[in-house]
């Protein structure tokens, strides 16, 4: 059985510009659960790290549902990430070349990485070196280019039918960026997590965690660079590697990543209101009834979301996406 690998969708090779599989944003936790419980509403529900919802991995699962809820009320991803977004409805005027303004789905981006051109099965780059051919602002998520200031194009250099897309918006613009609040760490020492002795496990120390997925990252043993088949990355929402062979000479394990601890404070506030939401809720009414009465007891909660859901939802109103999706 062929394991699913999230984040990608796999479609005809001939159909993307470099003939992989087309990258799309992914959900990410935006909180530890190390972070989490040092939260005061995470001590007022009494979870610690040996309360078995901790030890279960049943926070780690509720921590993801809820930075993917985030991202959904937001209409955008927030962890540092590198994707491929594509744009339709572009016509090129090839006698008459004018600036196409592109706004993505996320920013900031720190980086254009790529862009194709694509008619039909055809696909020409886009010059988005220094030379000035793109306009971009990061901070917006939106960039402007002259599609006809290209390079050669991939594989044998095929032409782009210019005239096809002259009056009919047939092209479709490939963009491969890296955006979001990752922070690039370098040389951070790991350590073995506590209670752990095995000398082949290691974790980022708290605070500095959350490693980016699609983003390099490199382990050194002592001063030795260590190649991809001497370690693996078991959790990277909490920051742990697993060497091959255990470390008996006690040598420095660090690491080179980018991490996405540098969340903005509105993002990681309300991962952690709304996480101590569904855990309150999940103790004291888990069938979310509007009021219970039984004898001479009552309780009533407000239909219109708990105290918690709306600091959540205030604070997340300064995240929220208004840019349109499309050119």
């Amino acid at each position: 059985m062929t394991t699913p690998t999230s984040g990608q969708w796999t479609i005809q090779n001939s159909n993307t510009p470099l003939g992989t599989p087309k990258v799309v944003a992914i959900d990410n936790p935006y909180l530890t659960k190390d972070e989490y419980i040092t939260n005061e509403l995470a001590i007022g529900l009494g979870i610690t790290a040996s309360s078995p919802i901790y030890t279960s991995g049943r926070i780690d699962k509720l921590l993801l549902t809820v930075s993917a809820q985030v991202n959904r009320l937001c209409r955008r991803w927030f962890d540092c990430q590198t994707i491929d977004e594509t744009k339709t409805g572009i016509i090129v005027r090839p006698w008459n070349p004018q600036l196409v303004t592109v706004v993505l789905q996320n920013s900031p981006y720190s980086k254009i990485n790529s862009i194709y051109f694509q008619v039909l099965k055809w696909f020409i780059q886009i010059d988005t070196s220094s030379n000035g051919y793109l306009q971009d602002w990061p901070d917006l998520g939106m960039y402007k280019i002259v599609p006809l200031l290209s390079n050669s194009g991939t594989g044998t250099g095929s032409p782009m039918p210019a005239e096809i897309v002259d009056k009919t918006p047939l092209g479709v613009l490939w963009t491969n960026y890296t955006f979001g609040y990752g922070t690039v760490q370098t040389g951070v020492t790991l350590s073995q997590p506590v209670g752990n002795s095995d000398l082949k496990t290691y974790q980022a120390p708290l605070y500095n965690r959350l490693f980016a997925p699609s983003q390099p990252l490199s382990v050194y043993l002592g001063s030795t660079l260590l190649t991809s088949s001497q370690y693996s990355i078991t959790d990277y929402a909490n920051g742990i590697i697993v060497l091959t062979t255990a470390n008996f000479y006690s040598y420095a394990v660090t690491a080179n990543y980018t991490s996405n601890e540098s969340m903005p404070f509105e993002i990681k506030e309300a991962v952690s209101l709304l996480v101590s939401d569904y855990l309150g809720q999940a103790g004291s009414n888990p069938t979310g009834a509007t009021s219970i009465s039984m004898q001479t007891f009552s309780a009533s909660w407000d239909s219109a979301g708990t105290g918690l859901m709306k600091r959540a939802m205030e604070l997340l109103k300064t995240q929220q996406s208004n840019m349109p999706i499309i050119i």
